[in-house]
């Protein structure tokens, strides 16, 4: 069913995701914010310094995102608590519903003057039965927002992060928010409470940033420990003003960030995360690039060079015109160094029931690359030129190399699989 939605902020991170799916569902879409909007859409200038405009009596739901995210004070935060508390008596008198994207790290006793806003926003509409919804961590779609801010620095610093003690998110894709924020709108059971949205197990923040690495930049990071000691520290050192504007103060907020208990929410909208791994894609679906990345791998394995991408995609295609769409491995180590394959490339293992799939994409492979001029080149190397002495010469070393590799193989055996292998349905468990 379609309800007429003013929302504010519609121009952020999360207000474009929203306004786009609204409209594909057919609803009409009110933009409150302070730069006109698209001319498709009707626009209410709105500043969270001035009065809150008169919600129209025909708006079901007013939705709203907007905030000032530039804070660098307390005595910021009484401006937008009255905004909020005007726009909610304007949505009250239009007998419409209200509801606020809030933050996970929405709290009395949060670090950062964004956190404490939330909570007392929060305690608003609660008190007149509006709907609080917390997000946990938002990611994928376009790099803007928070998201776009780690995407930035993931790309431009080598290292990630590990938070001593650790840091725990709760991510949540950005088009599974939006959708389950239409899906409240439309339900009349859900009132004057917290829903609180998000992955039901926290994982660690760095986890989340090599996914940003790995899934979304197909980058290798190495991690940092960083203890929490120093930059509490370097905080007090530089005052509460500064420790806000370098973002010493947000990175504080994650280490201490309260748990989301989403479980119930999830079950109540009947609402399914998708993978972070398949979500950090942009498209949100990333089945084919992970194919693409397997095929790369199995055939740099085998030619022992990077394959020609013309090579790849007829691997792709292959597994497609199979009816296989799921990649095999996933870890990005493998992806790295091809030759860790050999570990199960043998025989033996190949002969195991856990395996076989792997034997099977090993033959597909093995047929495009000796079907190619480039495989051609490494199979049979029609050119190689050489004296008795070149010829012992590259036998010594091979052997050499071929007793390394076998004392490596027979250490690493036992856990090789588990380190390699496995579908992206059973990484994201």
């Amino acid at each position: 069913m379609s309800v007429k939605l003013l929302i504010t902020g519609a121009t952020g991170y999360i207000g474009r995701e929203l306004v786009a799916q609204a409209r594909r569902e057919g609803s009409q879409i009110i933009c409150a914010t302070r730069a006109p909007c698209p001319p498709e859409y009707t626009w209410f200038a709105y500043d969270l310094h001035r009065p809150a405009p008169d919600v129209p009596a025909d708006v079901g739901a007013v939705i709203h995102l907007a905030a000032d995210t530039s804070k660098s004070t307390d005595s910021s935060l009484e401006y937008e608590i009255e905004a909020a508390r005007s726009l909610l008596e304007k949505t009250l008198k239009a007998n419409a519903k209200f509801i606020f994207i809030s933050s996970q790290t929405a709290s009395p006793t949060a670090p950062s003057a964004y956190g404490q806003i939330k909570w007392h926003i929060e305690q608003e509409v609660l008190k007149c039965a509006g709907i609080v919804i917390r997000p946990g961590q938002v990611y994928g779609g376009p790099e803007r927002g928070l998201f776009g801010m780690l995407v930035t620095v993931v790309r431009r610093v080598p290292v990630i992060p590990v938070f001593l003690p650790t840091a725990w998110v709760q991510p949540i894709h950005i088009e599974d928010l939006t959708s389950a924020i239409l899906n409240i709108v439309n339900r009349d059971d859900i009132q004057g409470e917290i829903i609180s949205l998000g992955a039901i197990q926290p994982i660690p923040f760095t986890r989340f940033l090599k996914s940003i690495a790995a899934d979304r930049l197909n980058r290798f990071r190495l991690p940092l420990p960083l203890p929490s000691g120093p930059i509490k520290l370097l905080g007090w050192l530089l005052g509460r003003s500064l420790s806000e504007r370098f973002g010493l103060v947000r990175v504080l907020s994650l280490i201490k960030l309260p748990p989301l208990q989403c479980e119930e929410s999830l079950r109540r909208i009947h609402l399914v995360l998708r993978p972070l791994a398949q979500g950090m894609y942009r498209g949100g679906q990333n089945k084919r690039r992970h194919l693409l990345r397997e095929g790369a791998t199995l055939l740099n394995y085998l030619l022992k060079t990077a394959p020609k991408p013309s090579l790849v995609r007829r691997y792709v295609y292959a597994l497609e015109r199979a009816g296989k769409r799921e990649s095999l491995f996933c870890s990005s180590l493998i992806a790295r160094w091809p030759i860790l394959l050999g570990l199960l490339d043998n025989p033996a293992s190949l002969r195991h029931p856990q395996n076989q799939e792997l034997a099977l994409r090993l033959q597909f492979a093995i047929q495009i690359a000796e079907a190619s001029p480039q495989g051609a080149r490494v199979f049979l190397d029609p050119q190689q030129q050489g004296g008795a002495l070149r010829a012992l010469s590259a036998l010594a070393i091979t052997a050499f190399k071929e007793l390394v590799w076998r004392l490596f193989a027979i250490l690493c055996k036992p856990f090789a699989r588990q380190l390699f292998m496995g579908s992206e349905s059973r990484r994201e468990t």
